[in-house]
């Protein structure tokens, strides 16, 4: 059957997975595979089907709907009633995103089995070059859908929890580890510097009087111990801790503890004037 929800669902006490599928044939059969192979993702529905036996367990479809884009919808109507319940073996809430809440364990068990796969499977293009005319007729497919109307956001708006999630994970991470400019690279870029070419965004604007006058603050640097180090400026700051401008400036701003990196729950505060030494 296509567009379905569907259940594997244990007879001798109802719990169940649920799912949806485009395709029911094909998906229970991969379902089936996994499970005799004790390798499938859903750590829940593979202990219980160790435990009673492939005979207890029956694949069932529940619902049928008119497109495959009304799938995702419909399933995630059941999750949202049944997941977390101890009659449901799902592991994760979401049906369009099942790893946007999973555990740091779910992630790295689904790591290894994705590895696992790779290793014993292959992957199936692994090797494979693409012929002129199927890079052709994929350009002519993709033209023009990341534009405009077409983009897949387009009119969508991110929302404040997640952009501060996004913030909070991307905070104190550092940026292309490792990575290293080739000489060719370095050559590129000091010709750009010497045509003038390397702040051109910059060009022709100064700092405003008032954050100028805020770059010259005077700072305090409080460790995680609860010492503290007094600096004339940010600059010198920097200097001395050698620390990147985003990370001083997000905890100057924010006032809070950095939760990552090397200067883990340091805080950062500009003295205040009408302190006295």
């Amino acid at each position: 059957m296509k567009n379905v929800i569907y259940k594997i669902r244990n007879v001798t006490n109802d719990h169940y997975y649920v799912g949806s599928t485009v395709d029911s044939r094909k998906r229970f059969w991969a379902h089936r595979k996994a499970l005799r192979a004790g390798k499938h993702d859903c750590a829940h529905l593979q202990r219980a089907w160790n435990k009673y036996g492939e005979d207890c367990f029956r694949f069932e479809v529940i619902e049928q709907l008119d497109s495959k884009e009304a799938l995702y919808p419909a399933e995630q109507r059941w999750l949202d009633v049944h997941f977390g319940r101890t009659y449901c073996y799902n592991v994760a809430a979401h049906a369009d995103s099942p790893m946007r809440d999973a555990s740091p364990e779910m992630r790295a068990h689904l790591a290894t089995k994705t590895k696992e796969w790779l290793a014993r499977e292959g992957h199936p293009r692994l090797g494979y070059k693409c012929t002129p005319e199927e890079i052709a007729h994929s350009a002519e497919r993709r033209r023009g859908k990341a534009a405009g109307a077409e983009h897949y956001r387009y009119g969508n708006t991110v929302s404040d929890e997640t952009k501060a999630k996004i913030s909070a994970a991307q905070k104190g991470v550092p940026k292309a580890p490792g990575r290293k400019v080739s000489p060719e690279g370095l050559a590129k870029i000091r010709a750009n510097i010497e045509a003038g070419k390397s702040h051109g965004h910059w060009a022709g604007r100064k700092h405003t009087k008032e954050t100028r006058a805020k770059m010259s603050k005077a700072v305090i640097a409080v460790m995680s111990t609860g010492s503290e180090l007094h600096m004339q400026s940010i600059t010198h700051l920097r200097i001395a801790l050698d620390i990147t401008p985003p990370t001083v400036n997000r905890a100057l701003k924010s006032g809070k503890p950095i939760t990552r990196g090397k200067f883990a729950g340091w805080v950062f505060k500009y003295v205040d004037p009408t302190t006295p030494a």
